[in-house]
Protein backbone atom coordinates (compact mmCIF):
# COMPACT_ATOMS: atom_id res chain seq x y z
CA UNK A 1 0.00 0.00 0.00
CA UNK A 2 1.45 3.39 -1.09
CA UNK A 3 1.75 5.96 2.24
CA UNK A 4 0.47 9.37 0.70
CA UNK A 5 1.21 10.50 3.77
CA UNK A 6 1.30 14.52 5.17
CA UNK A 7 4.25 13.98 7.15
CA UNK A 8 7.53 15.57 6.91
CA UNK A 9 9.74 13.76 9.36
CA UNK A 10 12.77 12.09 8.87
CA UNK A 11 12.40 8.91 6.87
CA UNK A 12 15.64 5.99 6.51
CA UNK A 13 13.19 4.70 3.32
CA UNK A 14 15.25 6.27 0.33
CA UNK A 15 12.56 7.61 -2.57
CA UNK A 16 14.39 10.65 -3.28
CA UNK A 17 17.87 9.22 -4.08
CA UNK A 18 19.91 9.53 -1.10
CA UNK A 19 21.52 5.96 -0.84
CA UNK A 20 24.39 6.31 -2.72
CA UNK A 21 25.48 9.04 -0.43
CA UNK A 22 24.55 7.25 2.78
CA UNK A 23 26.60 3.91 1.69
CA UNK A 24 29.71 6.07 0.78
CA UNK A 25 29.38 8.11 3.91
CA UNK A 26 28.68 5.18 6.04
CA UNK A 27 31.62 3.31 4.68
CA UNK A 28 34.04 6.20 5.59
CA UNK A 29 32.70 6.43 9.01
CA UNK A 30 32.81 2.78 9.80
CA UNK A 31 36.14 2.09 8.30
CA UNK A 32 38.03 5.34 9.85
CA UNK A 33 41.37 3.96 11.23
CA UNK A 34 42.21 4.61 15.18
CA UNK A 35 44.88 6.94 13.86
CA UNK A 36 43.00 9.02 11.91
CA UNK A 37 40.40 10.01 14.47
CA UNK A 38 38.53 11.87 16.13
CA UNK A 39 36.96 12.76 12.73
CA UNK A 40 34.53 15.40 12.31
CA UNK A 41 32.08 14.86 9.15
CA UNK A 42 29.93 17.81 7.99
CA UNK A 43 26.77 17.12 6.09
CA UNK A 44 25.89 20.84 4.63
CA UNK A 45 22.25 21.72 3.37
CA UNK A 46 19.76 23.96 4.14
CA UNK A 47 16.37 23.12 5.89
CA UNK A 48 14.22 20.67 4.48
CA UNK A 49 17.15 19.42 1.97
CA UNK A 50 17.26 15.85 3.84
CA UNK A 51 20.10 16.70 6.30
CA UNK A 52 18.19 14.58 9.40
CA UNK A 53 17.15 11.52 6.40
CA UNK A 54 20.50 11.02 5.28
CA UNK A 55 21.71 11.10 8.57
CA UNK A 56 19.70 8.18 9.95
CA UNK A 57 20.47 6.26 6.91
CA UNK A 58 24.08 6.45 7.29
CA UNK A 59 23.47 5.20 11.11
CA UNK A 60 21.19 2.57 9.79
CA UNK A 61 24.54 1.54 7.13
CA UNK A 62 26.84 1.04 10.67
CA UNK A 63 27.95 -2.46 11.49
CA UNK A 64 26.61 -2.15 15.34
CA UNK A 65 29.66 -4.58 16.37
CA UNK A 66 32.02 -2.13 14.95
CA UNK A 67 30.42 1.48 15.87
CA UNK A 68 28.50 2.69 19.08
CA UNK A 69 26.49 5.46 18.13
CA UNK A 70 25.00 8.75 20.02
CA UNK A 71 21.82 10.53 17.99
CA UNK A 72 21.92 14.10 19.83
CA UNK A 73 18.68 16.52 18.53
CA UNK A 74 20.29 19.67 19.67
CA UNK A 75 16.81 21.87 18.76
CA UNK A 76 15.51 19.19 21.66
CA UNK A 77 17.52 20.84 24.20
CA UNK A 78 18.03 24.03 23.35
CA UNK A 79 15.65 25.73 26.14
CA UNK A 80 18.44 24.42 28.17
CA UNK A 81 20.99 27.19 29.24
CA UNK A 82 24.02 25.35 27.88
CA UNK A 83 23.83 22.83 25.04
CA UNK A 84 27.14 21.86 25.14
CA UNK A 85 26.56 20.34 28.31
CA UNK A 86 23.58 18.13 27.40
CA UNK A 87 25.37 17.02 23.89
CA UNK A 88 28.42 15.45 26.86
CA UNK A 89 25.88 13.99 29.28
CA UNK A 90 24.01 12.30 26.12
CA UNK A 91 27.45 10.92 25.50
CA UNK A 92 28.09 9.60 28.64
CA UNK A 93 24.58 8.39 28.87
CA UNK A 94 24.96 5.83 25.29
CA UNK A 95 28.26 4.11 27.27
CA UNK A 96 26.75 3.58 30.35
CA UNK A 97 23.44 1.74 28.04
CA UNK A 98 26.11 -0.12 25.76
CA UNK A 99 27.68 -1.13 29.50
CA UNK A 100 24.58 -2.08 30.49
CA UNK A 101 23.24 -4.40 27.17
CA UNK A 102 26.62 -5.75 26.59
CA UNK A 103 27.30 -8.93 28.47
CA UNK A 104 31.43 -8.65 27.91
CA UNK A 105 30.95 -5.77 30.82
CA UNK A 106 28.87 -7.37 32.97
CA UNK A 107 31.53 -8.32 35.56
CA UNK A 108 32.65 -5.37 35.51
CA UNK A 109 29.43 -2.74 35.36
CA UNK A 110 28.67 -1.99 39.02
CA UNK A 111 32.41 -0.54 38.94
CA UNK A 112 31.86 0.87 35.21
CA UNK A 113 28.32 2.34 37.10
CA UNK A 114 30.33 4.08 39.55
CA UNK A 115 32.20 5.50 37.24
CA UNK A 116 29.85 6.82 35.31
CA UNK A 117 28.04 8.62 38.25
CA UNK A 118 31.48 10.01 38.98
CA UNK A 119 31.92 11.79 35.32
CA UNK A 120 28.29 13.44 35.41
CA UNK A 121 28.85 14.65 38.81
CA UNK A 122 31.94 16.67 37.46
CA UNK A 123 30.60 17.76 35.33
CA UNK A 124 28.00 19.50 37.33
CA UNK A 125 29.71 19.98 40.37
CA UNK A 126 30.09 23.85 39.97
CA UNK A 127 26.41 24.29 37.80
CA UNK A 128 24.54 25.04 41.26
CA UNK A 129 26.54 27.94 41.90
CA UNK A 130 26.79 28.88 38.51
CA UNK A 131 22.74 28.71 37.57
CA UNK A 132 21.62 29.99 41.15
CA UNK A 133 23.39 33.26 40.04
CA UNK A 134 24.54 34.85 43.48
CA UNK A 135 27.69 34.99 45.50
CA UNK A 136 27.30 34.71 49.41
CA UNK A 137 29.82 36.74 51.30
CA UNK A 138 29.61 36.44 54.70
CA UNK A 139 29.92 40.37 56.55
CA UNK A 140 31.49 38.91 59.76
CA UNK A 141 34.70 37.55 58.06
CA UNK A 142 34.92 41.13 57.09
CA UNK A 143 35.02 43.48 59.61
CA UNK A 144 33.09 44.30 63.16
CA UNK A 145 29.76 44.03 61.38
CA UNK A 146 27.09 42.18 63.05
CA UNK A 147 27.28 38.90 63.12
CA UNK A 148 25.19 36.80 60.63
CA UNK A 149 24.74 39.66 58.57
CA UNK A 150 24.86 38.63 54.63
CA UNK A 151 25.26 40.49 51.63
CA UNK A 152 23.81 38.32 48.68
CA UNK A 153 24.95 39.85 45.46
CA UNK A 154 21.84 38.84 42.96
CA UNK A 155 23.96 38.39 39.64
CA UNK A 156 26.10 35.88 37.70
CA UNK A 157 28.23 34.15 39.80
CA UNK A 158 31.32 36.12 38.12
CA UNK A 159 29.24 39.26 38.71
CA UNK A 160 31.24 42.22 37.12
CA UNK A 161 33.03 44.16 40.09
CA UNK A 162 31.56 47.64 39.79
CA UNK A 163 27.88 45.78 40.30
CA UNK A 164 29.97 44.19 43.03
CA UNK A 165 30.42 47.51 44.62
CA UNK A 166 27.40 49.32 44.19
CA UNK A 167 26.03 46.23 45.97
CA UNK A 168 28.70 46.90 48.92
CA UNK A 169 27.89 50.85 49.20
CA UNK A 170 23.77 50.15 49.36
CA UNK A 171 24.55 47.67 52.21
CA UNK A 172 26.46 50.02 53.91
CA UNK A 173 24.55 52.68 54.21
CA UNK A 174 21.14 50.57 55.18
CA UNK A 175 23.36 49.27 58.27
CA UNK A 176 24.71 52.40 59.06
CA UNK A 177 28.34 51.13 59.18
CA UNK A 178 31.92 52.62 57.84
CA UNK A 179 32.33 51.09 54.52
CA UNK A 180 34.19 47.75 54.08
CA UNK A 181 34.28 47.88 50.23
CA UNK A 182 37.83 46.68 50.04
CA UNK A 183 38.06 44.57 52.52
CA UNK A 184 34.71 42.42 51.15
CA UNK A 185 36.19 43.38 47.30
CA UNK A 186 39.25 41.30 48.66
CA UNK A 187 37.07 37.94 49.84
CA UNK A 188 34.91 38.62 46.38
CA UNK A 189 38.00 38.08 43.99
CA UNK A 190 39.34 35.01 46.09
CA UNK A 191 36.07 33.30 45.99
CA UNK A 192 35.62 33.94 42.26
CA UNK A 193 38.89 32.95 42.06
CA UNK A 194 38.09 29.84 44.17
CA UNK A 195 35.25 29.00 42.15
CA UNK A 196 37.24 29.66 38.46
CA UNK A 197 39.27 26.89 40.12
CA UNK A 198 36.66 24.48 40.62
CA UNK A 199 35.17 24.22 37.70
CA UNK A 200 38.39 24.30 35.55
CA UNK A 201 38.91 20.98 37.90
CA UNK A 202 35.79 19.59 36.89
CA UNK A 203 35.89 20.06 33.96
CA UNK A 204 39.09 18.56 33.59
CA UNK A 205 38.32 15.51 35.78
CA UNK A 206 35.39 15.02 32.96
CA UNK A 207 37.61 14.96 29.82
CA UNK A 208 40.20 12.72 31.64
CA UNK A 209 37.76 10.38 32.68
CA UNK A 210 35.46 9.98 29.71
CA UNK A 211 38.68 9.59 27.19
CA UNK A 212 40.08 6.29 29.80
CA UNK A 213 35.72 5.15 29.42
CA UNK A 214 36.27 5.61 25.60
CA UNK A 215 39.77 4.18 25.29
CA UNK A 216 38.74 0.85 27.46
CA UNK A 217 34.45 0.30 25.79
CA UNK A 218 35.57 1.71 22.65
CA UNK A 219 38.97 1.60 20.81
CA UNK A 220 40.24 -1.76 22.83
CA UNK A 221 37.62 -3.55 21.20
CA UNK A 222 38.46 -1.90 17.68
CA UNK A 223 34.82 0.07 17.36
CA UNK A 224 34.23 3.65 17.02
CA UNK A 225 32.00 5.97 19.13
CA UNK A 226 29.99 7.63 16.56
CA UNK A 227 28.24 10.97 17.66
CA UNK A 228 25.64 12.17 15.19
CA UNK A 229 24.52 16.14 15.66
CA UNK A 230 21.27 17.20 13.96
CA UNK A 231 19.38 20.09 14.22
CA UNK A 232 22.03 22.50 15.49
CA UNK A 233 21.32 25.29 12.83
CA UNK A 234 18.00 25.84 14.44
CA UNK A 235 19.51 26.67 17.98
CA UNK A 236 20.84 30.31 18.99
CA UNK A 237 24.12 30.97 17.15
CA UNK A 238 25.59 31.31 20.80
CA UNK A 239 24.50 27.53 21.99
CA UNK A 240 25.74 26.32 18.41
CA UNK A 241 28.98 27.68 19.02
CA UNK A 242 29.18 26.61 22.06
CA UNK A 243 28.28 22.74 21.17
CA UNK A 244 30.72 22.92 18.37
CA UNK A 245 33.67 23.96 20.74
CA UNK A 246 32.85 21.41 23.16
CA UNK A 247 33.27 18.75 20.38
CA UNK A 248 37.11 20.07 20.30
CA UNK A 249 37.50 20.60 23.70
CA UNK A 250 36.04 17.60 25.29
CA UNK A 251 35.27 15.01 22.93
CA UNK A 252 38.50 15.58 20.75
CA UNK A 253 39.49 11.68 21.83
CA UNK A 254 41.09 9.02 19.55
CA UNK A 255 38.05 6.80 18.45
CA UNK A 256 35.43 9.33 18.06
CA UNK A 257 33.88 10.27 14.72
CA UNK A 258 31.15 13.12 15.10
CA UNK A 259 28.36 13.79 11.94
CA UNK A 260 27.16 17.15 12.10
CA UNK A 261 24.16 18.00 10.10
CA UNK A 262 23.78 21.98 10.18
CA UNK A 263 23.43 24.59 7.74
CA UNK A 264 26.65 25.99 6.59
CA UNK A 265 25.54 29.65 6.10
CA UNK A 266 23.39 30.10 9.31
CA UNK A 267 26.81 28.20 11.64
CA UNK A 268 28.44 31.15 9.77
CA UNK A 269 26.19 33.48 10.65
CA UNK A 270 26.51 32.11 14.38
CA UNK A 271 30.32 32.73 14.62
CA UNK A 272 29.99 36.45 13.60
CA UNK A 273 27.14 36.58 16.12
CA UNK A 274 29.66 34.88 18.46
CA UNK A 275 32.32 38.14 17.89
CA UNK A 276 29.69 40.81 17.72
CA UNK A 277 31.31 42.55 20.77
CA UNK A 278 34.73 42.59 18.38
CA UNK A 279 32.14 44.19 14.96
CA UNK A 280 30.90 46.74 17.31
CA UNK A 281 34.11 47.98 18.94
CA UNK A 282 35.76 51.11 18.27
CA UNK A 283 38.95 48.98 17.70
CA UNK A 284 37.71 46.95 15.34
CA UNK A 285 37.53 49.29 12.37
CA UNK A 286 39.30 48.24 9.24
CA UNK A 287 40.59 45.29 11.46
CA UNK A 288 40.12 41.96 9.83
CA UNK A 289 37.72 39.83 11.81
CA UNK A 290 39.42 37.46 14.59
CA UNK A 291 37.99 34.66 12.93
CA UNK A 292 37.16 33.75 9.80
CA UNK A 293 33.76 31.88 9.28
CA UNK A 294 34.61 29.30 6.75
CA UNK A 295 38.01 28.65 8.52
CA UNK A 296 36.24 28.15 11.61
CA UNK A 297 34.22 25.35 10.30
CA UNK A 298 37.12 23.63 8.31
CA UNK A 299 39.15 23.31 11.68
CA UNK A 300 35.87 21.35 12.97
CA UNK A 301 35.05 19.76 9.64
CA UNK A 302 37.66 17.16 7.96
CA UNK A 303 35.20 15.87 5.55
CA UNK A 304 32.04 18.19 4.15
CA UNK A 305 29.47 16.66 2.04
CA UNK A 306 27.07 19.42 0.65
CA UNK A 307 23.64 17.69 0.01
CA UNK A 308 23.08 18.47 -3.58
CA UNK A 309 19.70 19.70 -4.76
CA UNK A 310 17.47 16.52 -6.00
CA UNK A 311 17.50 15.31 -9.57
CA UNK A 312 14.44 16.14 -11.76
CA UNK A 313 14.25 12.43 -12.36
CA UNK A 314 14.14 11.76 -8.42
CA UNK A 315 11.01 14.37 -7.66
CA UNK A 316 9.47 12.83 -10.88
CA UNK A 317 9.55 9.16 -9.35
CA UNK A 318 8.73 10.52 -5.80
CA UNK A 319 5.72 12.44 -7.62
CA UNK A 320 4.72 9.38 -9.91
CA UNK A 321 4.84 6.98 -6.96
CA UNK A 322 2.40 8.68 -4.91
CA UNK A 323 -0.21 10.62 -7.40
CA UNK A 324 -1.89 7.08 -8.49
CA UNK A 325 -3.58 6.52 -5.17
CA UNK A 326 -4.45 10.23 -5.05
CA UNK A 327 -8.52 11.03 -5.21
CA UNK A 328 -9.33 12.70 -8.45
CA UNK A 329 -7.13 12.29 -11.48
CA UNK A 330 -8.72 10.71 -14.13
CA UNK A 331 -5.74 8.23 -15.74
CA UNK A 332 -2.35 7.61 -16.13
CA UNK A 333 -1.74 10.73 -18.43
CA UNK A 334 -2.85 12.99 -15.90
CA UNK A 335 -0.83 11.72 -13.46
CA UNK A 336 1.79 11.68 -15.08
CA UNK A 337 1.10 15.43 -16.79
CA UNK A 338 1.21 16.27 -13.03
CA UNK A 339 4.20 14.96 -11.94
CA UNK A 340 5.99 15.96 -14.98
CA UNK A 341 4.68 20.14 -14.30
CA UNK A 342 5.41 19.86 -10.31
CA UNK A 343 9.02 18.83 -11.41
CA UNK A 344 9.60 21.82 -13.74
CA UNK A 345 8.88 24.38 -11.72
CA UNK A 346 9.67 23.03 -8.14
CA UNK A 347 12.47 24.15 -6.06
CA UNK A 348 14.99 21.03 -5.57
CA UNK A 349 14.66 20.84 -1.88
CA UNK A 350 13.09 17.46 -0.42
CA UNK A 351 10.77 19.43 2.26
CA UNK A 352 9.57 22.00 -0.58
CA UNK A 353 8.81 18.46 -2.47
CA UNK A 354 6.96 16.79 -0.19
CA UNK A 355 4.69 19.80 0.78
CA UNK A 356 4.01 21.17 -2.69
CA UNK A 357 2.32 17.32 -3.21
CA UNK A 358 0.48 17.73 -0.13
CA UNK A 359 -0.89 20.89 -0.96
CA UNK A 360 -1.80 19.83 -4.58
CA UNK A 361 -3.64 16.79 -3.23
CA UNK A 362 -5.25 18.80 -0.96
CA UNK A 363 -6.44 21.49 -3.68
CA UNK A 364 -7.65 18.83 -5.71
CA UNK A 365 -9.93 17.14 -3.16
CA UNK A 366 -11.33 20.62 -2.52
CA UNK A 367 -11.76 21.20 -6.29
CA UNK A 368 -13.88 18.04 -6.46
CA UNK A 369 -15.66 18.37 -3.15
CA UNK A 370 -17.22 21.74 -4.57
CA UNK A 371 -17.99 19.65 -7.83
CA UNK A 372 -15.81 21.47 -9.59
CA UNK A 373 -13.67 19.57 -12.40
CA UNK A 374 -10.88 21.91 -12.88
CA UNK A 375 -7.70 20.19 -14.87
CA UNK A 376 -5.21 18.63 -12.45
CA UNK A 377 -2.80 19.82 -14.17
CA UNK A 378 -4.14 23.93 -13.40
CA UNK A 379 -4.04 23.13 -9.64
CA UNK A 380 -1.05 21.55 -9.92
CA UNK A 381 0.52 24.74 -11.78
CA UNK A 382 -0.91 26.93 -9.41
CA UNK A 383 0.68 24.78 -6.69
CA UNK A 384 3.78 26.03 -7.94
CA UNK A 385 3.62 28.79 -8.39
CA UNK A 386 2.36 29.27 -4.54
CA UNK A 387 5.20 27.01 -3.16
CA UNK A 388 7.93 28.11 -5.16
CA UNK A 389 7.45 31.69 -6.38
CA UNK A 390 6.07 33.25 -3.39
CA UNK A 391 6.15 37.18 -4.49
CA UNK A 392 4.23 36.29 -7.65
CA UNK A 393 1.91 34.37 -5.89
CA UNK A 394 1.19 36.80 -3.29
CA UNK A 395 0.21 39.45 -6.50
CA UNK A 396 -2.03 36.40 -7.99
CA UNK A 397 -4.06 36.60 -4.32
CA UNK A 398 -5.08 39.90 -4.87
CA UNK A 399 -5.72 39.96 -8.76
CA UNK A 400 -6.32 36.00 -10.15
CA UNK A 401 -6.63 37.92 -13.53
CA UNK A 402 -2.97 38.67 -14.25
CA UNK A 403 -2.22 35.43 -13.86
CA UNK A 404 -3.87 34.71 -17.36
CA UNK A 405 -1.96 37.91 -18.46
CA UNK A 406 1.03 36.23 -17.28
CA UNK A 407 0.67 33.33 -18.85
CA UNK A 408 -0.51 35.22 -22.32
CA UNK A 409 2.59 37.12 -21.93
CA UNK A 410 4.87 33.52 -21.84
CA UNK A 411 3.05 31.92 -24.48
CA UNK A 412 2.37 34.54 -27.30
CA UNK A 413 -0.93 34.20 -27.57
CA UNK A 414 -3.74 36.81 -28.88
CA UNK A 415 -4.70 39.14 -26.20
CA UNK A 416 -1.77 40.82 -25.63
CA UNK A 417 -2.58 44.16 -26.62
CA UNK A 418 -4.69 44.48 -23.16
CA UNK A 419 -1.37 43.70 -21.59
CA UNK A 420 0.90 46.63 -20.37
CA UNK A 421 4.42 46.61 -21.19
CA UNK A 422 5.77 47.36 -17.53
CA UNK A 423 4.46 43.41 -16.83
CA UNK A 424 5.75 42.26 -20.17
CA UNK A 425 9.96 43.58 -19.15
CA UNK A 426 8.81 42.15 -15.74
CA UNK A 427 7.67 38.29 -17.14
CA UNK A 428 10.53 38.70 -19.61
CA UNK A 429 12.89 38.64 -16.57
CA UNK A 430 11.47 36.00 -14.53
CA UNK A 431 12.68 32.84 -13.62
CA UNK A 432 13.13 30.29 -16.67
CA UNK A 433 11.33 27.54 -14.28
CA UNK A 434 8.00 29.54 -14.05
CA UNK A 435 8.16 30.12 -17.97
CA UNK A 436 8.70 26.38 -18.95
CA UNK A 437 5.87 25.75 -16.03
CA UNK A 438 3.53 28.65 -18.01
CA UNK A 439 4.29 27.73 -21.34
CA UNK A 440 3.12 23.96 -21.15
CA UNK A 441 -0.42 22.77 -20.62
CA UNK A 442 -2.97 22.56 -19.56
CA UNK A 443 -3.44 26.47 -19.72
CA UNK A 444 -5.62 29.05 -17.15
CA UNK A 445 -6.73 30.33 -20.59
CA UNK A 446 -9.60 27.71 -20.13
CA UNK A 447 -11.25 29.26 -16.88
CA UNK A 448 -12.90 32.09 -17.51
CA UNK A 449 -12.99 34.86 -14.50
CA UNK A 450 -15.72 33.30 -11.87
CA UNK A 451 -13.45 30.26 -11.82
CA UNK A 452 -9.74 31.87 -11.79
CA UNK A 453 -10.83 33.71 -8.92
CA UNK A 454 -12.49 30.69 -7.22
CA UNK A 455 -9.44 28.69 -7.65
CA UNK A 456 -6.97 31.05 -6.25
CA UNK A 457 -9.37 32.03 -3.82
CA UNK A 458 -9.69 28.00 -2.40
CA UNK A 459 -5.93 27.91 -2.90
CA UNK A 460 -5.13 30.61 0.25
CA UNK A 461 -6.75 28.00 2.87
CA UNK A 462 -3.13 26.83 2.78
CA UNK A 463 -1.44 30.04 3.77
CA UNK A 464 1.49 28.64 1.61
CA UNK A 465 4.61 30.73 0.79
CA UNK A 466 8.29 29.87 -0.42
Amino acid sequence: MINLGYSDLPTTEDELGFTPSAVALGALVQGTALADTPLTVGVYGPWGSGKTSLMRMIQGQLDVDRCITVWFDAWRYAQQEALWRALLLSVVESLRAQVHDDSRFAAARGELTQRFDDLTASLYRSVDREEAGAVEIQWGKAGALAAGAVIRAGFSYIPVLGQFTQAVEKANEALGEEAYADKLLDLFRRERTRIYREHVQSLEQFHQGLHALVRELVTEFDRRLVIFIDDLDRCLPEQAIGVLEAIKLFLDLPGCVFVLGIDRVIIERGIQVRYKEFALSPDAAGAPFPVAERDYLEKIVQVPFTLPPLAPSAITAFLKRRLPAVAGLSDDAEQAEVADLMTIGLLRNPRKVKRSFNIFRLHLTLDRAYKRQTPAGVIAKLTVIQSSFADLYERIAHDPILLRQIEQIVRGTPGLAAVSQELRDEVGKSDQRLKELLYRSPFFEQLDDSQLRELVYQSMVTGEGA
